[in-house]
């Protein structure tokens, strides 16, 4: 009912617009959302120049029928996504996981404070305007924990006619997405309205398939009852149904094109299963009880960004922004894979607020030095069942940047170098403290809290620029991660005495253009990672801590290549080499789990244009990689792989009636059986039929 109710009040706001109804002149419906950038100027700042990026726009996004930012970046060259545990999709860039990159909305940081992680299938790509994606040198003004590099989704502000768009689409299991989004500009006014609701009952596994015996294992140590059983039999893959409502809304002021202030809204509201392994589901019975036969019940997201910019003067301009996230989710336990015996409801409350100062000097017309502080709060709260109090854990996290950029031979060579200061500091820590018999609650106890962390993180990079066509870029910088809370402080190993762990990155890179037909680039890359937080190695301590013991190297390159053929048929083609080699002391192999080293991305569209028919096809193929490997602590665990393998995707789209779209699109065309994390096996085939309206 609240979703009808949503829905009506969107339709209702859409249809009361007159813009919508009487709009005439020509111009673009929507545009990026400026304020979104990390630095706000006129012209492209040479810092995202001289590393790997790559720009994802919502043509992309509709070729690709990608609903969420988690289906749009899967297509992108050097970067993986998987599904496992809490059936969120957990992204790698270069193999660096994905909470060692920084993510962001609209320049603003979002993510859960327990583990560093954000779940991307929570937005919308209706509100998308473009995907920024830095690989290895990001700017210094993004501030701490980009090792990997940085993904900024930038949002859309309305363009100089009013818009509104609705798209329905339907699938297998009751499959259905609804989504709605608006934009208007009524005098210095802008706003940008969308909703998105998705559900479906269940999704299904490959007809390939083989179900395997699994281990349901209650209890740990000797102790530990092991029983050998199928927990998925394929079909419809076991508590697989979502549901979620998202709603975004952006409203500001823009007097002029150097003064804007505007003020963004979200609210996600989720409710899903979390199909479990399909080769260990573990289950302490035991009060506080915890099963891996879960649900996520209660998934909660709200918050606001303030952002703002003023030139102060015709040299010095200025951006700042503010925000407050709040966020809770409740995870269910079952006694087995019936879900019908609720053992415990866990709870995790979060809660982010800070801000950013950006500023920017034109000192002279080849020299602009831009400044930036970044501050957060993170406050964590958790529960392991409802007799339990909340435990908090909160930390401070800041950095200052500066950055100068030169332009030299008539803008042909551009040079920037930048130096941060990042500082990580946990403020509070106490922990729930209970009977080892029955489960009661004793009290609660402070946490060891660790000496400020403090890092410098110093880049430089370059841009040269042969012709209008040909140019090279090289760049290194040296990135920071500090510990996630749940590394610090996890009953199953967590170590307070954690430092950062630290990455040198290397890049160098050639493009050139030929004739517009065929745009080339190739990219060699460098990652030297130390201090890596790990738990793989040999400890004497019996609490199994984390530590900064493991050092990983990882070398490749980036090829990538758009060619346009003829007028109406586009290719792109990626191809990523990496390969990532455990340096580590006591390290029994060379190898690296999860990290593929080969990727190769292709896209293909071509348009009839008689009839205006787009059709699109997409593949990505992933090399073998490591499920597991032996290790200093495990010496004996067997190696496994996971087999190479290609997912081919497909759309057809056809306007009619002049407003209306018809489409069709299949995910996995072939229903190929594969598993890219392990016990996690993938969707099969999946076909949905698509109907969208634009005005």
């Amino acid at each position: 009912m609240k979703r009808i109710k949503i829905f009506m009040m969107l339709m209702i706001l859409a249809l009361a617009c007159p813009g919508l109804l009487f709009a005439e002149e020509e111009g673009k419906d929507f545009g990026p959302y400026t304020l979104g950038e990390i630095v706000v100027s006129a012209e492209r700042p040479v810092v995202k120049s001289i590393a790997v990026n790559t720009e994802i726009t919502p043509e992309q996004i509709d070729a690709t029928n990608a609903r969420t930012v988690a289906e749009a970046v899967q297509f992108v060259p050097g970067i993986q996504v998987t599904t496992g545990r809490k059936n969120s999709p957990s992204i790698s860039i270069h193999g660096f996981d994905q909470n060692k990159a920084l993510i962001l909305i609209d320049g603003v940081p979002y993510y859960e404070t327990k583990y560093g992680m954000f779940d991307l299938n929570q937005v919308s790509t209706d509100s998308v305007a473009k995907i920024d994606i830095v690989k290895g040198a990001a700017s210094v003004l993004y501030g701490a924990n980009a090792e990997a590099g940085v993904i900024n989704i930038i949002t859309k502000v309305a363009g100089e006619n009013p818009s509104f768009t609705g798209k329905l689409e339907v699938g297998q299991n009751n499959y259905k997405s609804i989504s709605l989004s608006h934009g208007m500009k009524v005098g210095n006014i802008n706003y940008w309205l969308s909703y998105m609701h998705r559900d479906w009952d269940s999704w299904k596994l490959s007809d390939d398939f083989t179900p395997r015996i699994g281990v349901v294992q209650t209890g740990s140590g000797r102790t530990a009852q092991r029983v050998n059983t199928v927990i998925e039999d394929g079909g419809d893959r076991n508590n697989s149904d979502y549901k979620s409502d998202n709603l975004y809304f952006k409203v500001g002021l823009a007097s002029s094109k150097d003064s804007e202030y505007f003020i963004n809204l979200h609210y996600i509201k989720t409710e899903k299963g979390d199909p479990p392994s399909i080769d260990l589901v573990t289950i302490f019975p035991n009060r506080p009880a915890f099963t891996q036969f879960d649900r996520i019940t209660n998934y909660n997201d709200w918050g606001a960004d303030l952002s703002g910019k003023t030139k102060l003067t015709d040299k010095l301009g200025l951006t700042v922004r503010m925000f407050y996230h709040n966020h809770y989710d409740d995870l269910d336990s079952y006694s087995d894979h019936t879900y019908t015996t609720k053992l415990a409801s866990s709870r995790y409350k979060d809660a982010i607020l800070g801000g950013m100062v950006h500023s920017e000097y034109r000192v002279i017309d080849w020299n602009t030095v831009r400044f930036g502080v970044n501050y957060r709060k993170d406050i964590h709260k958790d529960r392991d069942d409802l007799y339990l109090p909340f435990a908090e854990s909160d930390a401070d996290t800041g950095s200052v940047g500066l950055e100068d950029e030169i332009k030299l031979m008539e803008s042909k060579l551009s040079i920037v170098a930048g130096i941060g200061y990042d500082w990580f500091k946990v403020t509070k820590a106490m922990g729930n403290t209970t009977n080892s018999s029955t489960g009661n609650f004793t009290g609660q106890v402070s946490k060891i809290i660790p000496e400020r962390m403090k890092e410098i993180n110093p880049m430089i990079g370059l841009d040269y620029k042969f012709s209008d066509t040909a140019k090279m870029f090289a760049s290194v910088a040296k990135k920071t991660r500090f510990p996630t809370l749940n590394e610090l402080y996890t009953s199953k190993g967590g170590n307070p005495a954690l430092n950062s762990e630290k990455s040198v990155n290397y890049t160098i890179g050639v493009s050139k253009s030929f004739n517009q037909i065929l745009n080339l680039e190739l990219a060699p890359f460098y990652h030297d990672i130390s201090d890596r937080i790990s738990r793989d190695l040999p400890d004497p301590d019996p609490a199994n801590l984390y530590r900064n013991s493991a050092s990983i190297k990882m070398k490749g390159f980036e090829f990538n290549a758009d060619i346009y053929p003829i007028e109406d048929l586009s290719l792109k083609l990626g191809y990523t080499y990496n390969h990532a080699e455990d340096v580590s002391p006591g390290q029994v192999t060379d190898n690296v789990t999860k990290a593929p080293a080969h990727q190769l991305n292709g896209q293909v569209q071509y348009i009839l244009s008689t009839w205006e028919t787009r059709m699109n096809l997409t593949a990505v193929y992933y090399g073998n990689s490591y499920r597991q490997l032996p290790t200093g602590k495990n010496p004996t665990l067997a190696v496994i792989e996971n087999e190479a393998y290609t997912v081919f995707g497909a759309k057809i789209s056809q306007p009619f009636l002049e407003k209306w779209e018809a489409n069709v699109s299949v995910n996995n065309l072939f229903d190929k059986n594969y598993e890219p994390e392990s016990g996690y096996p993938a969707k099969g085939r999946d076909i949905w039929l698509g109907v969208i309206y634009n005005y």
